[in-house]
């Protein structure tokens, strides 16, 4: 039988990322585990989203923004355990992942396809592809209902 004690979503504050918490919500009730919310900022950079264009010098920025980005978004009777950790995303979920003992991963898809996807990298695809247990991915509502078309990769590959 398998027991998830410790769930692990990740953010990186955009609304997109918010599609993993319900799935991750659901699996903690069933099993009464452990949920933690963790965002991951670069220290050499900082850490910026394109479309909010925020920049974090500081962890206790970023602590303070996920802190308010949870505030808004979460339901207050979900408990999460809010986490900040510096190093590049796979890296520092895979790290917190196996520090923390975490049972799952539950993370949020962009949906960046073909030469966007490969050019930007993914931080979604290095996790799945090097973690030691199982990671869950969600594709966003948005995201799910607007599938790809033909006239979309041709647009993206300047075929028209």
């Amino acid at each position: 039988m398998i027991f998830l004690k410790k769930i692990l979503v990740t953010t990186d504050l955009s609304p997109y990322s918010l599609a993993a918490v319900e799935y991750a919500a659901s699996f903690g009730t069933l099993y009464a585990s452990r949920l933690y919310f963790l965002l991951v900022i670069d220290k050499k950079e900082g850490h910026h989203m394109r479309e909010a264009h925020l920049h974090f010098s500081t962890e206790k920025e970023a602590e303070k923004a996920l802190e308010e980005f949870a505030e808004k978004n979460l339901p207050p009777e979900l408990r999460m355990h809010l986490v900040v950790r510096t190093g590049t995303p796979p890296e520092g979920i895979l790290q917190f992942a196996e520090e923390e003992g975490i049972d799952m991963i539950v993370m949020a898809t962009h949906g960046h396809t073909g030469f966007r996807h490969m050019l930007m990298g993914n931080v979604t695809e290095k996790v799945v592809r090097h973690s030691h247990v199982p990671v869950l991915t969600v594709k966003p509502r948005p995201i799910r209902e607007n599938l790809i078309k033909d006239e979309d990769v041709e647009r993206e590959l300047h075929l028209r």
